[in-house]
This record gives C-alpha cells, sequence and structure tokens, in this order.
C-alpha cells in the first residue's frame, strides 16, 4: 500500500502586460491600448472517497500548471491558465518542504473542499493602466509575476470508526470478513495481512467503517515489523477494539503489550474507547478456560494507571469469527459506543499541526518589498515591482529610462539612492536590465 509520497507542484506564470497603442484609419493617434496578462494556473487537493491509497502520484509526482496568456492591443485582456486540482484520499496530510529540510503542515484532507497548494502568478499590468495626465504615452507594462513551486510530503492516514488491533495470527482478517463484506487474504500463518483493510459493517440500521491493522509486534511504537506504518493508520479510529487469541500462552500479557504500544506512539490514542475481544471461542480451550482469561484481562487492566475507562465496565466479548457466536454482541456493544463517541474524530485542537500555513501569505512574505545594495561599482537595486516593469522594456528608449525614474522617484527610492551616494553615470541593475543613473 502507497501510503507516502513526495509530489512537485509548479504553478503556472501569469501572463505578460502589452505594449500597444490603437491605430486606426480615423484615430491615427488612439492612445495606449495594451490588454493585462491572464492569471496562471493554481493546484489544490481536492479529497476524493473513490481512493483509498496515494498510488496514482508515487510515479506521476510532479505537476506544471498552465501559464497565463499575454495581454493583446484593444485592451483584449490574456486568458487565465487552468487549475489543476489532485485526486487524493480522505485523511490524507499535507506538509511543505523547504530545502533546509524542515516542513510547515498545509492541510488535513477530511472533506470534499479544495486547499491551495501552490498559487498561479498574476497576470502583469499592460500600458493601458498607466496612463495619466503627466504620462500620455506610457511605454511600459509589467511582466507576470511567477507561479509558487511547492514540494509536498503527503502522509495518508485511513479514515475509520473501529480499528482492530492484535499481535499476528489472532484472527483480525477472518473478523472483518464475517461483519463486512471485505475480503482481506486469510491463512493460518502470522502476517497474513500486509496492509490495512477497510470494511463496511452495518448493524442495527447503523453503518460504521471497520479497519484492520496488520499484525502488531512488540516495539512497534519504535517501528519494528513496520509498527509506524501500520499505528499511523489507527489514529484516525474512534474506538479500538484489542483482539486477544483465546488460544494464546498469556493473553492478558498480549493485551498489556498492545496497549503500551498504542500509548508510546501516542497518549492520544490509548485514552479513547477501547473493547477486549477474545477470539477463537470456538475451540475447546478457549471456551473452558474463558472465565479464567476474563480475570486475568480485568487484572491486567487494573494495573494500567492510565486505561480510559474503569476495569469492571471495560467490555469484554469471547467471539467466534468463524462460526459467529458473540460477533453480533461486540457489534452491538460498537454501535453503541459510537453513537457517544465524537462523530468526526477530528477534534483538531487534538493534533500538533492544528495551524496550517496560509500559502498566499507565504508567498507574500517571501521578497522584500524594496530595496538595494552595493555590487561593486553597481547599485543592485530589489524591487519586484520595478523588475517587472522592466523585463519586457525597451532599455534603448530615452522615454522609458524617463518613466523608469519617475516610478523610482515615486516609490522613494531615488531619493534612497541619491543619500547612498550615487553619482550621474553609475550602473543601476534592475533584474536584468541595466541603465545609467542621470
Amino acid at each position: 500500500m502507497i501510503d507516502t509520497v513526495r509530489i512537485n507542484v509548479k504553478a503556472g506564470n501569469g501572463g505578460d502586460g502589452c505594449i500597444s497603442f490603437l491605430r486606426l484609419k480615423y484615430q491615427p493617434r488612439g492612445g495606449p491600448d495594451g490588454g493585462d496578462g491572464g492569471d496562471g494556473g493554481s493546484a489544490y487537493l481536492v479529497g476524493d472517497n473513490s481512493i483509498n491509497t496515494l498510488l496514482h502520484l508515487k510515479f506521476n509526482s510532479t505537476f506544471y500548471l498552465q501559464r497565463g496568456s499575454h495581454g493583446k492591443g484593444k485592451n483584449q485582456r490574456g486568458s487565465n491558465g487552468k487549475d489543476r486540482h489532485i485526486p487524493v484520499p480522505m485523511g490524507t496530510v499535507a506538509w511543505r518542504l523547504y530545502q533546509d529540510g524542515s516542513k510547515d503542515f498545509l492541510a488535513d484532507i477530511t472533506t470534499e473542499q479544495p486547499v491551495l497548494i501552490a498559487q498561479g502568478g498574476e497576470g502583469g499590468w499592460g500600458n493601458a493602466r498607466f496612463v495619466s495626465s503627466t504620462n500620455q504615452e506610457p511605454m511600459l507594462a509589467q511582466s507576470g509575476k511567477k507561479g509558487d513551486f511547492s514540494v509536498l510530503w503527503l502522509e495518508l492516514k485511513l479514515l475509520a470508526d473501529v480499528g482492530l488491533l492484535a499481535k499476528p495470527n489472532a484472527g483480525k482478517s477472518t473478523l472483518i470478513s464475517r461483519c463486512s463484506a471485505a475480503r482481506p487474504k486469510v491463512a493460518d500463518y502470522p502476517f497474513t495481512t500486509v496492509e490495512p483493510v477497510l470494511g463496511v459493517v452495518t448493524h442495527g440500521g447503523q453503518d460504521f467503517v471497520m479497519m484492520e491493522i496488520p499484525g502488531l509486534l512488540e516495539g512497534a511504537h519504535r517501528g519494528i515489523g513496520l509498527g509506524h506504518q501500520f499505528l499511523r493508520h489507527a489514529e484516525r479510529a474512534r474506538v479500538y477494539v484489542h483482539l486477544i487469541d483465546g488460544q494464546s500462552d498469556d493473553p492478558a500479557g498480549d493485551f498489556v503489550m498492545l496497549h503500551r504500544e498504542l500509548r508510546e506512539f501516542s497518549p492520544m490514542l490509548a485514552a479513547k474507547p477501547q473493547v477486549v475481544a477474545v477470539s477463537k471461542l470456538d475451540t475447546t480451550e478457549t471456551y473452558e478456560l474463558r472465565d479464567v482469561i476474563e480475570e486475568e484481562l480485568r487484572k491486567a487492566i487494573a494495573g494500567i494507571d492510565d486505561y480510559p475507562s474503569d476495569p469492571d465496565d471495560t467490555p469484554i466479548h469471547f467471539i467466534s469469527a468463524v462460526s459467529g457466536d458473540g460477533v453480533d454482541g461486540l457489534l452491538g456493544r460498537l454501535a453503541g459506543m459510537l453513537s457517544e463517541a465524537p462523530r468526526t474524530g477530528l477534534d483538531e485542537s487534538e493534533w500538533e499541526y492544528e495551524d496550517a500555513v496560509d500559502v498566499a501569505a507565504v508567498r507574500t512574505a517571501e521578497r522584500p518589498p524594496l530595496g538595494f545594495y552595493l555590487d561593486g561599482d553597481v547599485y543592485v537595486v530589489e524591487s519586484e515591482r520595478l523588475e517587472r516593469l522592466t523585463g519586457r522594456a525597451d532599455m534603448r528608449d530615452y522615454r522609458v529610462l524617463l518613466q523608469l525614474w519617475r516610478e523610482m522617484t515615486r516609490l522613494g527610492l531615488a531619493r534612497r539612492l541619491e543619500e547612498a551616494g550615487i553619482e550621474p553615470g553609475d550602473t543601476i541593475r534592475i533584474g536584468n536590465a541595466e541603465l545609467e543613473w542621470f
């Protein structure tokens, strides 16, 4: 099962604004009519109930979105690039990765509401936007903004109401196949199940989702036996069923181990409602020793300080998934507990990553709004606004230079450069363009 994947997403760049002047037979000097560029396409993650793994992203992990079209004359605005909705299973957690190895939480996909992960660039203004009473012949237009480039880490945590926890070969697959239409592989050897299995259970007019977690070994919270991968999927369950093998040499010890692994992986999980079910009631050993097994289990529960319920009130069911004995009673108990448990099991206050990063806000803060520094004899200007103006400008045209100087004066940059000691003839670099100060 593919439940983690890294994807790369490049949002579309904005289209460039147009530099154009209206020229008609009876209107030879019609003025500037350059249209704006279109916005680039943005990328979104969308929850999809029809898929339950990230396999479709494993080998198609890079997405390039369409850029916006350039503006045209006669005030024609360029078309926007198409957005891209990337489907992921419900329960997918998205993180944004950075080059230094850090990451920020982006979203927990539990609904079909699209979540923005890479924003497309804004289209540039055409020269018609710059006309004014003092600038009747604007020769400047903006280049489109670049779209976001995001590297994301996606982690799937399956959504289920009931989680089946047990040691290997305890009868989980037989039980879930008995309760639902799920048909996992059933065999008489450990680790028959190697990935989580979901099944929809109907009991007493109530439907709920039961999930079989592959068998857990001692030390699963440290990753032994792929414990991390398996326990991660158990995080979403609202109720846990500890399925104990009735033919085990130490049923109470098995239960203590399972609860300890759950607690060590996350104390939040160990605090959720829990049910104990002893399997293989159809065997003579389990049937004759059920009173002894129940007494040992209650003693073991009493010895756990942080157990979420009173030992005497903890439900212990003896079942046979083969014959069906006791299964209806177990399902009835689970249905009753689910009606009282939180409906979603996704209370954000429980999770460490409750504050999601705003993609648009991060992008705005990535670059300083205005500044400059001296690189040898060249004054290098850092201004996204000015760089977008020089991207398509003809620096050989004195009208362009004059309008750039006016823009720098309006932004207060000219005064700051003069205070820094710039003199006529010195070179200024704005983006890829260079000009002389005058």
